[in-house]
């Protein structure tokens, strides 16, 4: 079996799915439709707790509310996935692509902004394009060769 080097690890990973437009669908059908286009689920998994965690964070923006992980534990007690060491593993994968941020009070969607301008600003120029640009200088190398 061939060893994994360093230079095999992504620097960065984003899976990117294309659904239906999203009208007329109820709110927690919205909120898993856009974690499945960001790649943040997969499509049939049954551990969707990334889910209500996501929809917990819409619902407290309303209110300019931060949580913590403590707050979403005992907010979504007794569904499966929601221990702590899970919630603060989902609350990492919202934050490593700027949809959720840590503050001194505990976590909430980015300046509690509008999910739109984070798509726009972050994930759009500095995932997404980014690596459509790296994936054109490996096929541009290829093309060399």
């Amino acid at each position: 079996m061939a060893k994994k080097t360093l230079r095999d690890i992504p620097l960065q990973e984003i899976t990117l799915r294309k659904y239906e437009q999203p009208y007329g669908l109820e709110e927690k059908e919205l909120v898993r439709k856009f974690l499945l286009s960001l790649g943040l689920l997969q499509p049939g998994e049954s551990r969707d707790i990334i889910v209500d965690i996501f929809h917990l964070f819409l619902k407290a923006r309303k209110r300019n509310k931060t949580l913590d992980v403590e707050d979403i534990v005992t907010e979504l007690e007794g569904k499966t996935g929601a221990s702590a060491p899970n919630v603060s593993r989902q609350i990492k994968r919202l934050r490593d692509l700027k949809i959720v941020e840590k503050n001194h009070n505990g976590y909430r969607i980015t300046e509690f902004g509008k999910i739109d301008n984070i798509v726009s600003n972050y994930l759009v120029p500095f995932v997404i394009n980014q690596s459509a640009e790296r994936l054109r200088e490996y096929a541009k190398e290829l093309d060399r060769r």
